[in-house]
């Protein structure tokens, strides 16, 4: 039944559909994330754009787990007649990233947006539904894997909005717990993959996420004590803030490939590597940045 579904989707194909779907799946991508979020933090309200992306981080950590066990193959591999619609995903199916991505991001904006104007919620969810639509078109998921991936964005963000405060848990300490059960499975996948023939690049995720919560944290808190940056500025400072920090944050992501010792012999040291990496790329999010910025620009700060 899931595969015919994929097929069916598949068989409406036509150049047109490949391009727009091919565009919209970019929204439960990494890019719009980090346009999002440093948006969000250095030009809108730090504390919010921490809350954000902590909350994006946590849910596709915890994705990476599921997948991992669950290990579902993707429609493409399945012997069927879909194929995959452009670069063939890597990993396991259930739960979709993409889903999970744009369904977290519907959530977390639409918590704060939604009662701005009448037409953003349903703008908001519309895009997580495109978003999810298009991975099934493109043959990289089963319909069960983006309501998979929808479901665990919504548990993950109801339970830290609605239940955390009701434990009386202040969100620190959620992001403590988070990233301890992170580590957890970090150790689990870390040294028994050979074991569970589950290869490293597949729980890549997980290491990313672990590694920019924790720099994005440190960062935060270090910001909120000792620098104390405002967000408010001329229109046109505000674009020069993000243009220096956006170039910052590129360099450092593509640089960092070439100063840490990757190995094509050593995989799961790659993975690792890249958890260190997005530790220094968020620590410049959330305090070398914010820093950089009020350095530069102090006086036209409101």
């Amino acid at each position: 039944m899931d595969l015919a579904m994929v097929e069916w989707f598949q068989s409406l194909r036509s150049t047109g559909l490949d391009a727009f779907f091919g565009f919209i799946t970019e929204f439960g991508g990494d890019l719009v994330f980090l346009v999002i979020g440093t948006l969000l933090f250095w030009l809108y309200d730090k504390r919010f754009g921490y809350r954000f992306m902590t909350i994006f981080l946590f849910t596709l950590g915890i994705n990476d787990v599921l997948k991992n066990f669950i290990r579902r193959p993707r429609p493409f591999a399945a012997g069927g007649e879909a194929t995959s619609i452009g670069e063939e995903t890597y990993g396991y199916a259930m739960p979709s990233a993409h889903a999970s991505n744009a369904g977290v991001t519907a959530f977390v904006l639409n918590e704060r947006f939604g009662g701005i104007k009448k037409w953003m919620t349903p703008l908001f969810f519309t895009m997580a539904g495109l978003v999810m639509l298009s991975r099934v078109y493109l043959g990289q998921h089963y319909l069960s894997d983006v309501i998979a991936g929808f479901i665990l964005a919504a548990m993950v963000y109801y339970g830290i909005r609605y239940f955390t405060p009701k434990i009386k848990f202040s969100y620190g300490r959620v992001v403590s717990i988070g990233l301890a059960i992170l580590l957890i499975y970090m150790l689990v996948f870390g040294f028994a993959h050979g074991a569970m023939e589950i290869a490293p690049e597949s729980f890549r995720n997980l290491y990313i996420a672990f590694g920019s919560v924790l720099g994005l944290t440190v960062g935060h808190v270090i910001e909120v004590k000792y620098v104390g940056y405002s967000e408010r500025a001329p229109w046109f400072i505000q674009g020069l803030k993000y243009g220096i920090g956006l170039i910052v944050a590129l360099v450092l992501q593509e640089g960092l490939k070439v100063v840490l010792p990757y190995s094509e012999a050593n995989e799961m040291m790659n993975v690792v590597l890249d958890s260190v990496r997005y530790f220094i790329l968020t620590l410049w999010l959330s305090l070398g940045a914010l820093a950089t910025f009020k350095g530069l620009f102090k006086k036209y700060q409101t």
